[in-house]
């Protein structure tokens, strides 16, 4: 009776095993849920340079871009890039990406240099100058992804 213990006891332990791994490999892998807020990752977030999007879907990844400044409510992103030629557009996009997201990573253009101090209290982590390029900005997000 004690061996038949014993062996019941080793296979529900390599059982238990088994379904956690299986739950972790799952997880790992993007799973069903993506996000805290259980929407799947739509990758990067673009507004306001088509160019930009072609040269980030050539790296992997996956990008979606904006024709207006109106955030999307479907979807989890990893990050938006607000880069038009216009800040208010830019800001506003910001503005409501950490509205739906605190923790979302945000580089945005500004073309003013007296707006700086409001991207900044918008949240975005990096604001470009409005004579920068982004040539710098994705090859250190290229080497990042790599």
């Amino acid at each position: 009776m004690g061996i038949l213990l014993m062996i019941a006891a080793v296979g529900l332990i390599a059982l238990g095993y088994l379904i956690m791994y299986r739950i972790d490999r799952f997880i790992g892998s993007g799973g069903v849920l993506d996000s805290p807020q259980g929407r799947a990752n739509c990758g990067v977030l673009l507004y306001g340079a088509p160019e930009i999007a072609l040269q980030i879907q050539k790296m992997g990844m996956k990008c979606t871009l904006m024709e207006n400044p109106v955030f999307p409510d479907k979807g989890f992103y990893s990050a938006v890039f607000a880069l038009s030629a216009g800040d208010p557009g830019n800001l506003t996009v910001c503005r409501a990406a950490k509205r739906t997201d605190p923790s979302i990573y945000m580089v945005a253009r500004c073309n003013e240099p007296e707006l700086r101090e409001a991207f900044e209290a918008a949240g975005v982590d990096y604001v470009l100058g409005g004579e920068e390029t982004v040539d710098s900005f994705l090859a250190e997000l290229r080497g990042i992804y790599r």
